[in-house]
């Protein structure tokens, strides 16, 4: 498997259309998908993804939306960017990267092996940096009509102290978003 970093520390990975892959996409292109006849894909579901139960449970219902509405996917893993001072100092860039992509192919492995036989796109990407602000960025960008995320059940204290992604993307989003419990 090829990855492709950009600027913005996005990874494109492949694209697959009816559980094949068709494209391979390259550093600064987004995933395209063949012209069908008849068939246009209105809604762009986006779903983030981390290899989690609660990640698969919003996967799998994002599946079944995405059947019945004629949609396509853009599965989102986001990495933390390991940007800090003693990181640079005791691991070098490239075995962060490394490490980063290896975390992000497990947890899109765990994805892809949800899908069966789609009849719609379903496109991977990676992003790194914080996951509520990256979440939101790649709404906007891939003109997501709808955010589709797992739920982690944190206690009112915890989440008052580190924070909820899912809360944090519900109030920042772009664009509609659905929490699977």
């Amino acid at each position: 498997m090829k990855i492709h970093y950009n600027s913005n520390n996005i990874v494109n990975y492949i694209c697959f259309y009816k559980h094949n892959i068709i494209l391979e996409v390259g550093v600064d292109f987004y995933c395209m998908l063949p012209k069908m006849k008849g068939v246009s894909f209105m809604n762009r579901l986006l779903v983030p993804v981390d290899g989690s139960t609660h990640s698969i449970k919003a996967l799998q219902f994002a599946l079944q939306l995405a059947g019945e509405k004629n949609s396509e996917i853009v599965l989102l893993n986001v990495q933390p960017s390991y940007n800090t001072p003693n990181a640079k100092r005791s691991v070098g860039k490239e075995q962060i990267r490394e490490y980063q992509t290896d975390e992000s192919i497990n947890a899109f492995e765990r994805a892809l092996a949800e899908i069966q036989s789609v009849t719609f796109p379903v496109e991977t990407k990676l992003r790194i940096g914080d996951p509520s602000i990256e979440i939101c960025e790649e709404a906007r960008e891939s003109q997501a009509t709808q955010i589709i995320m797992g739920y982690r059940g944190l206690g009112a204290i915890k989440r008052t102290i580190l924070g909820s992604v899912s809360y944090k993307v519900l109030h920042d989003a772009p664009c509609p978003g659905t929490i699977v419990p």
